[in-house]
């Protein structure tokens, strides 16, 4: 009997070893049910409230969460670069506590993104940039004192990764192709004369994605020259920044 139960305590270590180590793969969308519901690889639901809230507000009707204690927190952990965070959100008689949406590296040590006290009394729809490093999201009811925070329709978006596939130079212009690109998102270059240039790098260039691959031009190629290419967030126009003049090529 006490083999029997050192097994299962033992595998009952494994799998929650197994949970831990579970990550969402990106783009991470959840839009409920919430308190009774299995969350999905890499989501944690803790101490959510019963019953949802209903419909919801996301549009999908399938409830939104009810965070009502100190302590309760939705988290995702992913292991790829993230872009950005969203979701909806709405207070309940919510007074004098404090609501946090925050990003980790780690897991441990948490960066506030932001401070709610109090939420919006009215269901908003929030967005804000994640850290190209952070691996975990938390939405934290840090302090309660009365009220509760109801929350909906989580996305953490990737980072679009920009590969520079070729670049071509003739008659002191360089031609930058990039590749995969989305319709609908700016793409730019930047320029840095040495390296490492984190605080030295200059914009040049910016044009909207076509689907496939883009070329991005630099008018002013002189040696040394380090490239990068940068998704920047969806945009419907197409700007393009350029410098007038060239300069001679030299090899």
């Amino acid at each position: 009997m006490g083999m029997r139960r050192t097994i299962l305590a033992g595998f009952a270590a494994a799998l929650a070893h197994a949970a831990l180590a579970q990550t969402a793969a990106l783009p991470a969308t959840y839009t409920g049910p919430w308190r009774d519901a299995l969350p999905p690889d890499g989501w944690t639901f803790s101490g959510l409230g019963a019953p949802d809230y209903l419909p919801g507000f996301d549009g999908f009707g399938d409830g939104a969460a009810k965070l009502d204690g100190t302590g309760d927190y939705i988290s995702v952990r992913f292991a790829a670069p993230p872009e950005s965070v969203s979701f909806w959100i709405q207070g309940f008689s919510f007074s004098g506590g404090v609501f946090r949406v925050e990003q980790s590296i780690d897991g441990t040590n948490w960066l506030t993104l932001a401070s709610y006290a109090p939420p919006p009394t009215n269901a908003t729809f929030q967005t804000f940039g994640l850290s190209h490093h952070a691996r975990h999201v938390r939405f934290l009811y840090a302090a309660r004192v009365t009220g509760n925070v109801g929350l909906d329709g989580i996305v953490v978006a990737a980072d679009p990764a920009v590969v520079i596939d070729r670049v071509v130079i003739a008659d002191g212009i360089a031609r930058v192709w990039i590749l995969p690109t989305e319709t609908g998102r700016n793409y730019a270059l930047d320029v840095a004369t040495n390296l490492p240039a984190a605080a030295a790098w200059n914009r040049i260039f910016i044009s909207e994605g076509t689907g496939g691959e883009l070329e991005l031009i630099d008018f002013n190629f002189d040696y040394p020259r380090y490239y990068r290419a940068v998704a920047l967030p969806p945009s419907g126009r197409k700007t393009v920044v350029r410098r007038p003049g060239k300069s001679p090529w030299r090899p």
